[in-house]
């Protein structure tokens, strides 16, 4: 069920008046000025509250250590698409997500699971149930566990797999960001929560106003989760998601008091925009053929590319480049937007050998020195492979390729000495 807001009237690609409110039990606490970048843990699916997906160190050449299925341990077989790994204290957890984020009114009645893996073996450590599949990726915080569902409970979860508690956002939930002691949700609706670690709301950003359903508005969907830094919160939504010719990427920017700064518009395709980065007073969103960079503190262009694929993936950084995966893998400059390589896919729809070339849209992990993009390293400073490969025989069965098109293929969690990938229907690697 997706509420409506009051329809604003603006320029595609600028930044507009405040609509919606806010409310809350006051502001939620400031995240710390600088941001933990841990080498044995990726806790969020961005790696960082700001997701930038960028770590200090990740492994050299790797072979699998262990391959996960949806029918490991004694449990009931594992319904839905596994989200990006996370991993920390020797367990990787990945939670069971929803197959149809957009059309929450027809999703499954299916419970979700979130599972936990021994990071050595492999094997299932614990799962716990979820009343619905999750609606977006977990987040990893000391003990503690995040996730959202569709059904619009968003759940505390302890590493050792029980609820510590549960909240009802009224709308399907969708990813989780934790940047200090707060949590921040976006759900299905448009609004923007924030929590304390202990379940308390500090506030909350709802799109829908007074004059809601007297003079129409806008509908909305939402794939993402908010990018949090020091400056305040960023969260991207999709606007008229069912029309054929308004369908919008919107950029929402929040201070750490829930207030609304600034929003920025540009053109979407029938997929929401993914989730932002924030990095050095810039905000990256990407969303059908576009990648945007924005001012953080005014809500300014400051460049655009164009990818020439109808489906962009979300973007990571370095502070130096911007590495964004559509059809090709581009490495572009954060400062202008230039492009300063690309690795590219050279299969074409209806080609020989399509099969084994399913876009490159899932989120690269980043090293200082290397780039991961599925089972393989390439070099952050020209592109060129260092080793691996594409990981193309997990996406493809009986030579017959699977639709990628709602969804990145893998997506890569590294550690000093593993990387990990999600392969949407087929469960966890890890290559050590």
């Amino acid at each position: 069920m997706r509420r409506r807001a009051l329809l604003t009237a603006l320029a595609t690609g600028g930044t507009t008046a405040i609509a919606g409110c806010s409310s809350g039990g006051g502001s939620c606490e400031l995240p710390p000025s600088t941001v933990d970048r841990p080498r044995d843990r990726w806790p969020t699916a961005g790696y960082v509250p700001t997701n930038t997906a960028y770590a200090p160190a990740g492994p050299a050449e790797s072979t699998v250590q262990w391959l996960t299925g949806r029918d490991e341990g004694d449990g009931e077989y594992l319904i839905g698409y596994f989200s990006t790994p996370l991993v920390g204290d020797g367990q990787v957890y990945t939670a069971m997500l929803d197959y149809d984020l957009f059309d929450a009114d027809t999703r499954h009645d299916e419970s979700g699971f979130v599972v936990a893996f021994d990071d050595e073996t492999g094997t299932e450590a614990w799962r716990l149930e979820l009343p619905r599949l999750a609606g977006g990726s977990p987040s990893l915080a000391g003990d503690r566990l995040f996730v959202g569902d569709s059904g619009g409970g968003l759940h505390a979860i302890s590493t050792d797999g029980e609820f510590i508690w549960t909240k009802n956002l009224g709308a399907p939930a969708r990813g989780c960001t934790v940047a200090g002691s707060t949590l921040y949700v976006i759900d299905n609706s448009g609004a923007v929560h924030g929590f304390t670690l202990d379940g308390d709301r500090c506030w909350q950003h709802d799109p829908s106003s007074v004059l809601d359903g007297i003079l129409g508005g806008e509908s909305y969907a939402v794939n993402s989760a908010p990018a949090v830094d020091a400056s305040g919160v960023y969260a991207t939504v999709h606007v008229n998601p069912n029309s054929r010719d308004d369908r919008t990427a919107r950029v929402l920017a929040f201070d750490h008091g829930g207030s609304q700064r600034w929003h920025y518009d540009f053109p979407a395709s029938y997929q929401p925009p993914n989730t932002p980065t924030v990095v050095d007073g810039t905000v990256v969103a990407t969303a059908g053929n576009q990648i945007h960079a924005i001012d953080a503190e005014s809500g300014d262009r400051q460049w655009r590319f164009v990818t020439g694929h109808d489906h962009t993936g979300a973007p990571a950084t370095d502070g130096d480049r911007v590495y964004v995966g559509a059809k090709n893998l581009y490495a572009l400059s954060l400062s202008d937007g230039t492009e300063q390589w690309r690795v590219v896919n050279e299969a074409t729809e209806g080609s020989v050998g399509y099969e084994n070339g399913a876009p490159f849209m899932a989120r690269p992990a980043v090293t200082d020195d290397a780039v991961y993009l599925r089972a393989g390293a390439f070099d952050p400073e020209d592109g060129s492979r260092l080793w691996g490969d594409f990981a193309n025989e997990h996406a493809v069965e009986d030579g017959v390729q699977r639709d990628y098109g709602w969804r990145p293929m893998v997506s890569p969690s590294v550690t000093a000495d593993a990387l990990y990938l999600a392969h949407q229907t087929e469960g966890v690697l890890k290559l050590a």
